[in-house]
C-alpha cells in the first residue's frame, strides 16, 4: 500500500522519475509511476507541488469546454483572481479568472485535459 509522503520525499521522487524518464505525458501516468514506488498523492496535491518545483516545466492542452464558475485555478489549485470588464450600461461584470501562478486565464483557456511534464535542461 502506497504512503502520504512528506513534500520533500515527493518532490525528491518526483525529480527521480523525470531524471530517468526526461518527460512523461499525463497526470494519471505520472502518478502510476509514483505508486510503483509506493508513493501516494492526490491529484491536487501532485499539481500544486509541481508548480514548486523550478527544475519542472509544465505545459497543458485545454479542451473548448468553459467551467461554470471556478474557486481554484484547474491547473495548479491556487486561488484564481477575478477579471473584471464595464458592459455598455457602465456596470463592472465578472469576465473570467486568472491564475497569477500557472497562468491560466479562464477566457481564452477551456478545462484542462492532458498536461506534459518535462524536466528543464534535460536532453531527450
Amino acid at each position: 500500500m502506497a504512503k502520504r509522503p512528506s513534500d520533500a520525499e515527493l518532490i525528491f521522487n518526483v525529480l527521480t522519475i523525470l531524471r530517468k524518464n526526461g518527460e512523461i505525458v499525463g497526470e494519471i501516468k505520472f502518478l502510476d509511476f509514483l505508486k510503483n514506488r509506493k508513493i501516494s498523492a492526490s491529484p491536487k496535491r501532485f499539481r500544486k507541488l509541481i508548480y514548486e518545483i523550478p527544475e519542472i516545466e509544465v505545459s497543458v492542452k485545454y479542451s473548448s469546454k468553459k467551467f461554470a464558475s471556478l474557486d481554484d485555478c484547474p491547473v495548479c489549485s491556487s486561488k484564481l483572481t477575478t477579471m473584471r470588464g464595464i458592459n455598455l450600461e457602465g456596470k463592472k461584470k465578472i469576465i473570467g479568472y486568472k491564475c497569477g501562478r500557472c497562468g491560466y486565464n479562464s477566457t481564452s483557456n477551456g478545462k484542462p485535459y492532458i498536461y506534459t511534464f518535462r524536466l528543464k535542461n534535460h536532453d531527450l
